[in-house]
């Protein structure tokens, strides 16, 4: 299930001292220290920061179609694919994450019989859009799945350190690029993503769905890497 783009992005300076699996980030700004670290998979006890994370950036697009907002949020708290999230960590708080799709499974890996557990009947209408919703990138390229941060950790590099993260990540497993959807309803967001390199390729209407998903056009764009 993809929500893709970004509501939560933010630009800071950062410096980096990675390992294999685990980067440590002193992000500094407007003389704020945090001493990060960006582990692969999501931390087990985490699911449910991270849902709620997930439904703070993404809440406003899916909560027609997956609210109410409790609800939503125990849905993605169960369904977290652990091995899909870049999780930024301060000690044990989780300030941000940056999910991608691993095969064919993005930030949830959720299937019909959770649906049914968490709607009820009301699964049958959600699945078509939802459908709609997934997307599957060209060989080569990494499907970005969405990037949420903390409203207290925004303006600090979190962002621009888990975009980092994501970019190495891709090339560490031979990706050649990155891809990503952006909602007309965020103008910032398209805005960052073409400075950061990202190049618009397409344009996909909603058509019939707009009322229901609650945005008319999605925007597809790339950033090479290497």
């Amino acid at each position: 299930m993809a929500a893709n783009g970004s509501s939560s992005l933010d630009a800071g300076h950062w410096r980096s001292k990675k390992s294999q699996a685990v980067s440590s980030i002193l992000c500094t700004k407007a003389h704020v220290v945090m001493m990060l670290k960006i582990t692969h998979g999501l931390p087990t006890g985490q699911e449910e920061a991270a849902a709620a994370l997930y439904w703070q950036a993404f809440g406003e697009k899916l909560g027609k179609l997956m609210g109410p907002k409790s609800r939503g949020e125990a849905f993605f708290s169960e369904s977290v694919n652990h091995s899909s999230v870049l999780a930024a960590m301060e000690g044990d708080q989780l300030l941000g994450i940056a999910a991608f799709k691993a095969g064919d499974k993005g930030f949830s890996d959720g299937g019909v019989g959770q649906l049914f557990r968490h709607y009820g009947l009301g699964a049958l209408w959600r699945l078509i859009p939802l459908a709609m919703l997934e997307r599957s990138a060209p060989d080569g390229i990494l499907q970005m799945d969405g990037i949420c941060v903390s409203a207290e950790a925004r303006g600090k590099g979190v962002g621009t350190a888990l975009l980092t993260a994501l970019f190495d990540h891709a090339q560490a497993h031979g990706f050649d690029g990155v891809t990503l959807d952006v909602i007309d309803r965020n103008p910032r967001a398209k805005a960052l993503y073409e400075k950061l390199g990202f190049q618009a390729t397409g344009v996909e209407h909603t058509s019939i769905l707009q009322p229901l998903l609650g945005f008319a056009t999605a925007t597809r764009m790339i950033k090479t890497l290497g």
